[in-house]
């Protein structure tokens, strides 16, 4: 973990008290932001996840750690201690992060005069709000970011900058988009015509829950008739692709690179690894785990881990493997005929 410093400082008390754990130590020793635990660093806050660290604890430079409970007698300058240190560390160092901007419009701001936009939201420089545009108390639109007619973006969202949000989106409260995100484009639709391929409109719209979190550079299309809808708690990392018409569940989190075919629906709670490819269609059942690069083409009705891929090997023995799969239809009539020939039954 990279260091993080701001000018905001917080003694250790105070954050025991906001947070309520119990502190043990120097309770006026004071942070300006988070630190790796080793090597740790003066005025830092480190987190520990189990005993099996205390001696990383006793030797770190941090001036504050979060620890589990059988940490509490460690020697240190300072300790936070809460049953779930990583979850502690996440809320803890949040008071850490970069304060929003002032509201206001920022200088080369266009805002069109049938825009709503509340007097405590911020719009970035060289921002563009569109006619009958909604948003909301306390949002922060980044710089360069350009937001269409008829769009909502609710209370406290913030997006970064230069983000898209084409006509007819509607977003939560709580929103976070990262820089360069494109909500609400045109989805990929074509149908073949005479000439050659047609395209196909793309007349419905993109609706994002509350707390759903987009990273950078993803896009999600809208919908060909119906909405592509993401639900609340939702978490999609950076340079994820979302078809049209698509349905992705509550509290599911997509990583990396994953490209989502249209009209696929996936369910609450599931996890999905990076650079996972889910073809047209297909659904995926409540609270299933599919791992990095598995190709899903199927749909999945039964909870679990689903994997489809190999890890890396030396190419010398990728090319044997390679060449045992080519001939797996040739050993499957063989290996038939033998069976035949023996009268043994092939069935499990």
């Amino acid at each position: 973990m990279a260091d993080s410093t701001t000018s905001t400082q917080y003694r250790a008390r105070e954050l025991a008290d906001r947070f309520g754990l119990d502190c043990t130590g120097d309770g006026d020793v004071t942070v300006d932001g988070v630190c790796a635990l080793t090597p740790g660093r003066r005025r830092g806050l480190g987190f520990a996840e189990s005993a099996r660290q205390r001696a990383l604890v006793a030797a770190s430079q941090a001036s504050l750690v979060i620890v589990p409970p059988e940490l509490a007698d460690v020697e240190s300058p300072a300790l936070l201690i809460s049953d779930t240190p990583r979850l502690t560390f996440a809320r803890v160092a949040a008071v850490f992060e970069r304060p929003l901007p002032s509201a206001g419009i920022g200088p080369g701001a266009v805002v069109a005069a049938s825009a709503e936009v509340s007097a405590s939201a911020s719009i970035g420089a060289n921002a563009v709000v569109g006619e009958r545009v909604v948003i909301g108390e306390r949002v922060a639109i980044g710089a360069g970011s350009v937001i269409d007619d008829d769009v909502e973006i609710g209370a406290d969202s913030v997006l970064g900058t230069c983000v898209a949000v084409r006509a007819n989106t509607r977003l939560g409260c709580r929103v976070r988009i990262g820089s360069g995100a494109v909500l609400g484009e045109r989805g990929f639709g074509l149908v073949p015509g005479p000439a050659g391929l047609e395209p196909v409109p793309q007349l419905g719209g993109v609706r994002i829950g509350d707390d759903v979190e987009i990273g950078a550079n993803s896009t999600i299309d809208r919908g060909a008739i119906d909405d592509t809808v993401v639900c609340r708690g939702a978490k999609i990392d950076n340079q994820v692709h979302i078809a049209h018409n698509c349905l992705i569940g509550e509290h599911t989190v997509i990583a990396g690179c994953t490209g989502i075919a249209g009209s696929s629906r996936i369910g609450a709670r599931c996890m999905i690894g990076g650079g996972v490819g889910i073809g047209d269609h297909v659904t995926i059942a409540d609270g299933v785990i599919i791992t990095a690069a598995s190709q899903v083409p199927k749909d999945i009705v039964v909870e679990g881990v689903y994997s489809s891929t190999f890890r890396a090997m030396p190419a010398r023995s990728w090319r044997k493997r390679l060449a045992l799969f080519r001939a797996l239809d040739r050993i499957e009539a063989r290996l038939r005929r033998v069976e035949t020939t023996h009268g043994i039954s092939g069935d499990p």
